[in-house]
């Protein structure tokens, strides 16, 4: 069902904004999402560190067989596929209580960050929530979203209302 439903999804203005954004500088941009879908990339950008994992993709819950591209639906009656190891095929994502892809990555990127961005997110799901805290106090903080998120007091900027709306006129 959700694969179904993200692919009748669309980017926004702000994906568009981003991956213009990332036209211009380039490997300065740090673009990682809490998202499953593919709107960033659909949008133009193309390098997106996905931390929960892409909704697009499959791998095996056994073996260390890679990521690959699935958008089949698997919808019941239909079996759980199988891994030739004999695992399960499950989409490529991060589940409540799994660690998110890429943390290293993520990290590093944070140690070398002057602007910090969090867009439409709530503040509350760690490690991502925790993220403005790390480079508070030498990074210029903005969060884009349609409400205040819960940790809302780390952002040296609030702008409130839909990304798509506000982030290509702050960008």
């Amino acid at each position: 069902m959700r694969r179904r439903v993200a692919s009748a999804a669309k980017p926004n203005p702000a994906h568009v904004a981003l991956a213009k954004l990332e036209n211009t500088l380039r490997d300065r941009l740090f673009v990682c999402t809490q998202n499953v879908d593919s709107l960033h990339e659909q949008a133009g950008s193309r390098n997106v560190v996905h931390m929960h994992g892409e909704l697009s993709k499959s791998r095996c819950d056994t073996c260390s067989l890679a990521p690959f591209d699935d958008m089949n639906l698997y919808e019941p009656p239909a079996k759980v596929p199988r891994c030739e190891c004999g695992g399960r095929i499950r989409p490529h994502i991060c589940w409540f209580g799994e660690v998110p892809f890429e943390l290293d990555r993520i990290y590093r990127a944070l140690d070398r960050c002057t602007v910090f961005m969090a867009i439409g997110t709530s503040g509350v799901v760690q490690p991502a929530a925790s993220f403005v805290a790390q480079v508070n106090g030498r990074a210029r903080t903005i969060y884009v979203g349609p409400e205040n998120p819960a940790n809302a007091s780390s952002f040296t900027r609030c702008y409130l209302g839909k990304a798509g709306e506000v982030l290509p006129t702050i960008l």
